[in-house]
């Protein structure tokens, strides 16, 4: 059997906690939003805070069937229909029930320019005018496209397989295969839906094939949906998150989103912005300095190969739509970007270089860790803070994020957390104050978490409480203070407590 060559290491560890619903149903009526749904607890998870981290992590399943599915080309996106614009074919429908209600899904083919296919998956808010996020979804395996790739992918269950719909496959590089049901997709959504967005789910289908350019069309698509869409969502109050590859998807398709949809505010975990840069790190810089160079260069094979397909080899290759130019010239709002010191994949000079491009697009946070990396903590992964207790902070940050960017001055933003998570990245912030290092905009998530609109679901004791009372409890844990709920902002107001 060849190498491994694993797709994404930013799966989600301690992140689909499948805490009883019932429970949201009581921060529901803590923060006044009614009847805005509940569930007896049986009937899925409560949902990432932010999902689609980089890697599908939903359990095995059919996705609901389809009708009238194009059979397009086995290479990335397929089916041919007509270049020149945009246009969208709803292709299926299924349902499926979270917080204590039925969510209709709609199945949607994006026709595209260049003439191939991207898939989306559409869940409408309960009330009109609804604002949506998109979900970028790199690897989540769907069966419902009626292509034949999809099908045959379907047929061999999670696992690891050969990649060999990839660009210029080599016979050796072998990627992980998870498949999302109907069901997966509403859970991951779960707590967007709670929030009153109308969640899209965005499709790379990374197993199907195609190449960089083919995975930011797929990420473009939702975008030109919704444009579409204008007459029943709040196409000016858009959000997005993705996390990893997925994040990539997240700048580099709102960057070429059509005037008519405004991406308020994104999310991304973790991504990579500049890939001639990214090539040097996973060819020359990483295998010099990881102990098991011939490991990380496996790891990168499948992307590198996607990469090149778009850019081209050698010293001709044109990274010219693929970096920070494109980026800083073409996004409107500001991305929330956490990022672990630590991570080995996406080295963490491509954020700060991000942020060094385009200050006022950016808002990194970052974690910080000490000099060198651990390497055998770490492996081969986006450093540790996925590996934080029961679920990692910065899909708390940016549930939060995203919902205060689009929400109303008297609005209850909801989000989940684990407490012994948060502290663990204070933690690290009260380090970066000992070593006089930076921390990004910590202080600023940390604020917001603390803004009187926001209600923290707690993970480890299931039950809802005040952001305020949230960050009073981690500040006091880590820093020894005495704040309270009632006083934690105004103290913050000014920096963290001395370390």
């Amino acid at each position: 059997m060849g190498r491994i060559r694993r797709v994404t290491n930013c799966s989600k560890r301690g992140v689909r906690n499948s805490a009883p619903i019932a429970a949201v149903a009581t921060l529901l009526a803590l923060s006044g939003c009614g009847d805005s749904g509940t569930s007896d607890g049986a009937g899925g998870s409560a949902g990432s805070g932010a999902s689609a981290s980089g890697g599908s992590a939903g359990a095995a399943g059919s996705a609901g069937s389809s009708t009238g599915g194009s059979a397009g080309s086995t290479g990335g996106s397929g089916g041919a229909a007509g270049a020149g614009s945009w246009s969208f074919e709803q292709i299926g429908s299924d349902s499926a029930d979270a917080l204590e209600q039925t969510w209709q899904v709609e199945l949607w083919a994006a026709r595209r320019p260049d003439g191939r296919t991207s898939y989306l998956m559409y869940i409408p808010a309960k009330t009109p005018n609804a604002r949506p996020v998109v979900l970028t979804q790199p690897y989540a395996g769907i069966d419902w496209t009626g292509e034949e790739v999809d099908q045959r992918w379907a047929q061999l269950g999670g696992g690891i397989h050969p990649d060999v719909d990839g660009p210029n496959y080599d016979g050796d590089d072998q990627i992980v295969y998870t498949p999302q049901s109907v069901q997966d997709a509403v859970n991951d959504a779960a707590i967007w839906l709670l929030n009153g967005r109308a969640a899209v789910h965005a499709y790379a289908r990374f197993y199907a094939g195609g190449d960089l350019e083919d995975d930011i069309l797929d990420a473009t698509a939702p975008y030109y949906f919704l444009e579409e869409k204008a007459s029943e969502l709040d196409t000016q109050r858009v959000t997005t998150f993705g996390g990893s590859w997925g994040g990539m998807m997240a700048l580099f398709g709102a960057a070429r989103a059509p005037h008519g949809v405004n991406v308020s505010a994104i999310a991304a975990v973790a991504p990579p912005s500049d890939f001639a840069d990214l090539a040097a790190w996973a060819t020359t810089d990483l295998p010099a300095a990881y102990p098991r160079p011939a490991d990380a260069e496996a790891f990168f094979s499948p992307y590198l190969r996607r990469m090149r397909a778009s850019v081209g080899e050698g010293p001709g290759a044109d990274y010219s739509r693929y970096g920070l130019t494109a980026l800083c010239s073409n996004l409107k709002h500001a991305a929330y970007v956490p990022h672990d010191r630590w991570d080995t994949l996406i080295p963490i000079r491509q954020t700060e270089v991000f942020e060094a491009a385009c200050p006022s697009l950016v808002r990194p946070v970052y974690w910080y860790r000490g000099d060198p990396i651990d390497y055998d903590a770490v492996n081969l992964d986006h450093g540790l803070f996925g590996k934080e207790t029961g679920y990692p902070t910065a899909y708390t940050f940016a549930a939060v994020y995203l919902g205060l960017a689009t929400s109303e001055a008297n609005e209850p933003v909801i989000a989940v957390g684990h407490p012994q998570a948060f502290v663990e990245f204070l933690t690290t912030t009260r380090a970066a104050q000992l070593a006089s290092a930076s921390s990004g905009e910590a202080l600023d998530a940390v604020l917001q978490l603390a803004d009187p609109r926001v209600q923290i679901f707690d993970l480890s004791t299931n039950t809802g409480g005040s952001g305020a009372a949230y960050v009073a409890a981690g500040v006091n844990q880590v820093w020894g203070t005495g704040y309270t709920a009632s006083d934690v902002a105004s103290a913050l107001s000014s920096g963290f407590p001395p370390p």
